[in-house]
């Protein structure tokens, strides 16, 4: 009766049994760590997953990948007789029994791994209570696993499945978190440090509890001798052995580290569910090498501006400032970033001095004024509707008109405080001549310049008042980059492209690979390519005659202008210097036929200001000059001029009045003008300009 009492009870248990779920399913949804690459295949960073309330790292790892000595070490501490039973371990329960009761107590358990991964893998189905029913049902689901599943796939799966303490989930992630090793790197003390995790992963944290810790150790070292893992000599310098942690490092940040920030805030804001599961291997355009020098250049050239150096630096804290003579400089904070904007690829970019220092990353977030650098947005927007030609006489003269906002007169000067009169487009821009840029301004008019720089992607909030001609309202640095990166593309449009590929698995999740991708072979190489021309044909954000103009002008800024500093960089370059009254912001911004890059120096507080000396002619371009020259290397240079759009032409242009030239004259200069629009009178057959300025003013 009591037989048949207790068959009926196990039948009633086994009633409603889960079924035994798909491993490779359930490996593919598993929540485990997410690994950001650099371009050359480095780690920048390891991200955990998050799973409901938990947070945790988890590396994968595959059976052959277990060394044996780890797998006899978890086989000692918790099921030695793994490999020969069923799933339910007949001698383990007798031995259990017997301890218990001369206890009194629950003083030790039975339970196989294959049980305790039907449990951790269908708690809710087993349930949790210590009861016989828990028990009962929790075997046969094992004994089901065993049937289904060889022994190398249930261990492989209970070896990445295990909590072993400080978030780390897995044998994986518990080697790399405690001790910084790949599993066949172990020692024998280290392994069974990791199996005594198991049953204890609080009570005996090496991190918070050593001595627990070495105690546990300890017992399984014994188990592993008991069972014949070890020698006693194995053993028992093992136990002599002392705990020795790795010191906690984290990787985030330690290379490419505003890229890497960058892209996770990406993964968390477009891709929040594969974010959160993890289990992702994010491949980024980023260029380690390229971005140390970035870091390093950048940092020297700002602090160098207020008479340190990177040398000096050592020596302070980096919060600190530097007493100047009389006065207390702070450090100037400084952003750059440079990217392919043939490839799209963001190769480096630089938020501030220092990643530890601060976080903030001013090349996508601080919004800050351009000064003259916003003038290539408003020559384009004159040129693209023909508001003026590179060829139009501005003025160049006094201007003073009451501002109601700030209750002064505005008067905006020349870096030299004096005037020419008259300047054509082509000069004006490259001496970044003030007054004829709000002479182009009145020209083309504020609605149409803010509607240009819109489509050029600058989003930031544009006042449409004078002032804007000069700079006056703030842009983020990655946006005005984005600009000219458009005017260098010959108008086409510009990817942004941070992260180039996402993998989970053997799955591809998003594929930005450009299809000139060194790192792709062939067959990946046409695989892109075909992906690429079947997409929708964009059109163009600016047409390539005006894009070309814009960028003859800032050719002229390089060879003869305000950025003739790097006219000896070895390739032709075009850009365009910015600086803000009192010195607030220098900027530099240009590109190469390859890439474009900006440089910004300041303070985080604009009402602090860089000495007086530390425009951007002097404080940002040299930091641009040393960024482009080490990422363009000895590449072949190609001129920025080459393939004139067929509706511009070629005309020589007298630079006092902006007419055609006379044969032989001096004082001419080459132009590229739109079609029709083509000056039909020369400088001979008109009457000199007045030579009296107020005439001139007059007349404008």
């Amino acid at each position: 009766v009591a037989i048949v009492a207790g068959l009926l009870t196990i039948r009633g248990y086994a009633t409603d049994l889960p079924a035994v779920p798909q491993l490779s399913s359930w490996r593919a949804q598993i929540p485990q760590s997410s690994i950001i690459l650099a371009a050359d295949g480095s780690v920048a960073a390891k991200l955990p997953f998050t799973d409901g309330e938990l947070v945790g790292h988890r590396h994968w790892v595959h059976f052959d990948e277990i060394p044996p000595l780890l797998i006899q070490a978890f086989l000692a501490a918790e099921d030695a007789r793994f490999f020969s039973h069923r799933g339910i371990d007949p001698q383990a329960i007798l031995r259990a029994a017997r301890a218990n009761y001369r206890a009194g107590a629950l003083v030790e358990g039975a339970s196989t791994i294959t049980q305790q991964l039907a449990r951790n893998l269908l708690p809710k189905s087993i349930g949790d209570a210590r009861n016989l029913r828990r028990k009962v049902r929790e075997a046969l689901v094992a004994y089901r696993f065993e049937k289904r599943y060889s022994k190398q796939e249930i261990f492989e799966a209970y070896a990445n499945l295990i909590f072993l303490g400080d978030n780390s989930y897995g044998i994986g992630a518990a080697a790399t978190r405690y001790f910084g090793k790949q599993l066949d790197q172990l020692k024998l003390e280290e392994a069974a440090l990791l199996a005594g995790l198991a049953q204890a992963p609080g009570w005996a944290n090496p991190s918070t509890n050593p001595t627990a810790a070495k105690l546990r150790r300890n017992q399984v070292l014994e188990r592993m001798l008991t069972h014949h893992y070890i020698s006693a000599a194995q053993k028992d310098l093992a136990i002599a052995t002392d705990i020795s942690l790795i010191e906690r490092r984290e990787i985030f940040g330690s290379i490419v580290p505003w890229h890497t920030e960058m892209v996770r805030q990406i993964l968390e804001r477009k891709y929040p569910e594969l974010y959160h599961r993890g289990g992702l291997v994010i491949e980024t355009t980023a260029q380690p090498a390229l971005s140390l020098q970035a870091i390093a250049r950048a940092r020297h050239g700002a602090l160098a501006i207020v008479g340190q150096s990177t040398t000096a630096e050592q020596k302070f804290n980096l919060n600190a400032n530097q007493k100047i003579g009389q006065e207390t400089r702070a450090r100037p904070q400084v952003a750059a970033l440079l990217w392919d904007y043939r490839t799209g690829y963001l190769e480096t970019v630089v938020g501030g001095r220092q990643f530890s220092e601060s976080i903030f990353n001013r090349a996508t977030q601080a919004c800050r004024q351009p000064g003259s650098a916003f003038k290539p947005i408003l020559y384009g927007a004159a040129l693209e509707r023909d508001a003026i030609t590179p060829a139009t006489a501005l003025r160049d003269g006094p201007i003073a008109e009451w501002d109601d906002d700030l209750g002064i007169f505005w008067k905006p000067h020349n870096s030299g405080r004096s005037f020419r009169g008259v300047a054509i487009a082509q000069d004006a821009l490259a001496a970044s001549l003030n007054a004829p840029a709000v002479d182009v301004f009145d020209r083309v008019g504020g609605d149409n310049v803010i509607r240009f720089a819109r489509r050029l992607g600058i989003t930031t909030k544009l006042t449409n008042v004078r002032p804007l001609a000069l700079g006056a309202s703030c842009v983020i640095p990655i946006e005005l980059a984005e600009s000219l990166a458009t005017i260098a593309n010959r108008g086409q449009p510009v990817d942004l492209i941070w992260i180039k590929q996402i993998r989970r698995g053997n799955q591809i999740v998003v594929d930005n690979t450009a299809s000139s991708d060194p790192m792709l072979t062939s067959d990946q190489r046409l695989d892109r390519v075909v992906a690429v021309s079947s997409a929708p044909e964009r059109d163009p954000i600016v047409d390539p005659e005006t894009s070309f103009m814009v960028t003859s002008m800032l050719r002229d800024v390089v060879r003869r202008g305000t950025a003739t500093a790097v006219r000896n960089i070895g390739r032709p370059v075009a850009g365009k210097t910015g600086t803000t009254n009192e010195n607030s912001d220098a900027w530099f911004v240009g590109f190469s036929d390859r890439v474009v890059a900006v440089t910004w120096v300041g303070y985080d507080n604009p009402a602090i200001r860089l000495p007086s000396q530390a425009d951007g002619a002097h404080a940002a371009l040299p930091i641009w000059y040393s960024i482009v020259s080490a990422a363009e290397g000895d590449r072949k240079p190609v001129d920025l001029l080459a393939n004139v759009p067929s509706g511009l032409v070629r005309a020589r242009i007298d630079r006092e009045t902006g007419l055609l030239a006379e044969q032989g004259a001096g004082g001419a200069i080459d132009l590229y003008l739109r079609r029709g629009t083509v000056p039909t009178e020369s400088s001979g057959t008109r009457p000199d300009l007045p030579s009296s300025l107020d005439d001139v003013t007059n007349e404008f």
